[in-house]
């Protein structure tokens, strides 16, 4: 690459050109520049427009009427400016009237207080907003962009808008994103002349000049579908999946020390201890997942299946496998309810076949001396435990096998933490959101995959129902009569983060008109701020049936099993994404009663939110569920986390184009296998460190 300009004397732009030696920066915007991550010319051919304007043919404000709901571009001068704040609500609203010589219009902005200071009577604006009718049948267009433009400095052409940086105009953003063009010529292509004809795509240079300066915005282009758009998409995901597999390669290179066998002894070990009838999923999965385990390579293996498909019975018999062979088994889970949920069952399986421990921040001295030496010594077989399993006092005789239970609850360095506890141990992550195969290649595409897609016998359809709150009468009728024959309830409450932080109010004022409503029943509360012994004390009330309506957040979301429990109330069910509607849902319906899940929403919600409802109270399967949730909210929003994982690309959208993230996985295990590792390795950061800022910088 050409050396670096050093001062601003010199023409020449060079990609790794110091942004402040850009003509057009300086000191002051440099210091903005680099707090959006933007340090030197190669950094701003990166930074891609997030829409554009075809500034040809700006609508006249006359004709406004003709373009109602369609988004288009005005010019004209301000007539008058003003702000005020509401006294009900504390709203700040800005006010301006735009006149172009054919009419006036009013624009209004909410919430942006700083406009009055932008924005002066007198001020030439270019505009880009959609008008709407308002109830008086007045045109007008809220929330609009703008910039200002100068008489006879009108743009023409077709104009880039790139997101706002600080308080750099755009006007002054566009020239120096135009002027690090010029080290176009003298950018590197990373990727190899046979991988570019591999992977179908154009060269980087003229991808980049036509993304940012296109020459015509077709309906191919506008849908980021261009070759110029596909060039970035599918070079991001290779560089992804590239160094995900770079990473599996390195860690499979560290062959197991240990060597397990699964025999004839071993199996009629399982069938005594395990009675169970397995499905066929679960039979498919335990090979595979047998199949690893015996391997010389370790284990990576993503499991998913739907709420009640037998995940937490396939991991056991897999913890049997390792055990039986001499080595112990972790599992880590992110409650501490769910940790008491899976001890108590496995300790009522396993029995007397092996030592089980729980490892929990709720236990006392005397608790973790034993944890620590029956863990040390080999003679714990299995820890089921949260975060207290990753502290570094935890130490294994003989760790072989690692299991995260709903693992995208956890980051990427926790479950290090886990894995390097042992020397190459085998590693099950579960997960009972069903991930579709886009998302989870997205996400996971160094792990190997199993799905149970197949309920046991025996499981029952719920009904599910949607009501509004106005007609809530009905639905606690209902649980009056499930509640005469015996069965349990639960009710929910939208209190979505577990924390500090937790307004409890509505759990608290709901448990309480709840106790008005059914002053003979007997209620109790439960949510992630009570101490852990009260927790699993009023768990286990409600396993016993001492509980008729338990209460709750979403804590009881994963991991709770009580087969007498019928019926499941989600109050303000529209705040709640579709998957974790499909899990709260899950908690009924585990015994042999019919089961009921009622949605309550407010009377009056958005016309998306009840579309929303309807589409789950007509969709039963798990993975159609999360495909429509993914759909609706994207995989941030789908996931609910902060911890995903889920890389963040420009263009590429990782349902819409699964088709190139398999392609570009493909591609990354063939360079694997053909130019061997280290070469695989050194193209990987290349490609990191030129091009895909957005997928390293999270």
């Amino acid at each position: 690459m050409t050396t670096a300009t050093t001062s601003p004397a010199s023409r020449a732009i060079a990609p790794d050109t110091r942004a402040q030696f850009i003509k057009g920066v300086g000191g002051g915007r440099a210091t903005l520049l680099a707090k959006a991550g933007l340090e030197t010319a190669a950094d701003l051919l990166y930074f891609f427009p997030f829409r554009y304007e075809d500034r040809r043919h700006p609508v006249q404000i006359a004709q406004l009427g003709r373009f109602l709901d369609t988004p288009v571009l005005m010019r004209g001068r301000v007539l008058s400016a003003s702000s005020r704040v509401t006294a009900r609500k504390r709203l700040s609203i800005f006010e301006i009237v735009l006149e172009d010589g054919t009419g006036a219009i009013k624009i209004v902005w909410f919430n942006q207080p700083y406009l009055k200071d932008a924005i002066q009577r007198g001020d030439r604006l270019a505009v880009y907003g959609t008008p709407r009718s308002t109830e008086s049948g007045h045109v007008q267009i809220e929330s609009a962009d703008w910039e200002k433009s100068e008489e006879g400095d009108e743009e023409g052409g077709i104009v880039s808008i790139y997101s706002r940086i600080g308080n750099i105009a755009p006007k002054a953003l566009r020239r120096i994103v135009g002027t690090a063009l010029e080290a176009l010529p003298l950018i590197d292509e990373p990727l190899p002349e046979a991988l570019i004809e591999k992977l179908g795509v154009i060269g980087i240079t003229d991808a980049l000049r036509t993304i940012h300066r296109p020459g015509t915005l077709d309906d191919q282009f506008l849908q980021q579908r261009s070759p110029s758009h596909l060039r970035i998409i599918i070079q991001e995901f290779f560089t992804f999946q590239l160094a995900l597999r770079v990473r599996r390669a390195r860690e499979e290179v560290k062959r197991k020390t240990r060597t397990l066998k699964v025999d004839d002894s071993l199996r009629a070990e399982i069938r005594r201890v395990l009675p169970f009838k397995l499905t066929g999923a679960q039979k498919r999965v335990l090979r595979e997942i047998a199949a690893d385990l015996q391997g010389m390579r370790p284990m990576y293996r993503l499991l998913q299946g739907d709420v009640g498909s037998g995940k937490t019975i396939v991991a056991l018999i897999a913890a049997m496998i390792a055990i039986h062979n001499g080595h112990q088994v972790a599992l880590l889970a992110p409650t501490e309810i769910l940790v008491e949920q899976h001890y108590q069952r496995i300790v009522q399986l396993l029995g007397s076949w092996t030592k089980v421990a729980r490892a929990t921040g709720s236990m006392n001295a005397s608790q973790r001396r034993e944890l620590l030496a029956g863990l040390k010594d080999g003679t714990t077989g299995l820890v089921i435990g949260t975060h207290a399993l990753l502290e570094k006092k935890v130490v294994f005789k003989s760790l072989g096998l690692a299991i995260v239970d709903e693992q995208h609850r956890f980051g990427v360095e926790q479950r290090q933490k886990l894995f390097a506890k042992a020397e190459s141990p085998d590693i099950l992550v579960m997960t009972a959101t069903p991930i579709p195969r886009s998302l989870a290649l997205a996400m996971y595409g160094d792990l190997e995959l199993s799905v149970i897609d197949e309920l046991p016998p025996g499981r029952q359809q719920i009904k599910t129902v949607v009501r509004s709150s106005a007609d809530i009468e009905r639905a606690y009728a209902f649980i009056d009569e499930e509640l005469d024959r015996d069965a349990q309830a639960y009710i929910v409450y939208p209190i979505i983060e577990e924390s500090e932080k937790l307004d409890l109010l509505p759990l608290t004022e709901g448990i309480e008109a709840l106790r008005r409503r059914y002053p003979l029943r007997r209620l109790a509360m439960l949510h992630g701020r009570m101490p852990a012994d009260e927790k699993e004390t009023t768990m286990q009330r409600f396993k016993r049936g001492e509980i008729d309506i338990l209460v709750a957040t979403t804590v009881i979301e994963v991991g709770i099993d009580v087969p007498n429990a019928s019926m499941m109330m989600i109050m303000n069910a529209e705040r709640f994404g579709l998957s974790q509607l499909h899990q709260l849902r899950g908690r009924v319906g585990r015994g042999e009663r019919k089961s009921y899940c009622v949605l309550v929403h407010e009377p009056r919600i958005a016309i998306e939110s009840r579309e929303r409802l309807k589409i789950f109270e007509k969709t039963r399967n798990g993975f159609d569920v999360a495909e429509k949730d993914l759909e609706i909210r994207g995989p941030g929003e789908f996931l609910g986390t902060r911890q995903s994982g889920i890389p963040r690309f420009r263009f590429g959208n990782i349902l819409r184009d699964h088709d190139l993230m398999e392609k570009a996985r493909d591609t990354a295990i063939e360079v694997i296998e053909k130019e061997g590792l280290d070469t695989a390795e050194q193209l990987a950061r290349k490609l990191l460190g030129v091009s895909s800022p957005a997928v390293t910088r999270d």
